[in-house]
């Protein structure tokens, strides 16, 4: 009896493993979106949080890469890095728009 009666077919995991990336996406659009459209300065979005989780997914990436050479993981980081960097650029773009604007209301 396998662990749980859980299925070790190959491509049964390969299909989840896929689902990551539209999962991936379905979360971050939403959030993108928000910080577009976002009139305050973000201020309750965690830069120093998004950095950790963009830090381990460069090294996810290099791991795929020169590791296991494994291309699946290698799209699965890359989708998850330009999420990351949206959402820390976006987040630093309203703070900034937001700084300038006091300034100049000041």
């Amino acid at each position: 009896m396998d662990f749980l009666d859980i299925p070790t077919d190959a491509s049964v995991i390969d299909l989840l493993y896929v689902t990551i990336v539209f999962i991936a996406v379905f979360g971050y659009v939403p959030q993108i979106f928000k910080l577009w459209k976002s009139k305050s300065d973000s201020m309750d979005i965690s830069i120093a949080t998004w950095l950790i989780w963009l830090y381990t997914w460069v090294v996810t990436l290099l791991y795929g890469m020169f590791e296991l050479h494994d291309l699946k993981l290698c799209l699965v980081a890359i989708i998850n890095l330009i999420g990351h960097v949206a959402i820390i650029s976006l987040t630093l773009r309203n703070r900034n728009r937001f700084k300038k604007d006091k300034q100049i209301t000041e």
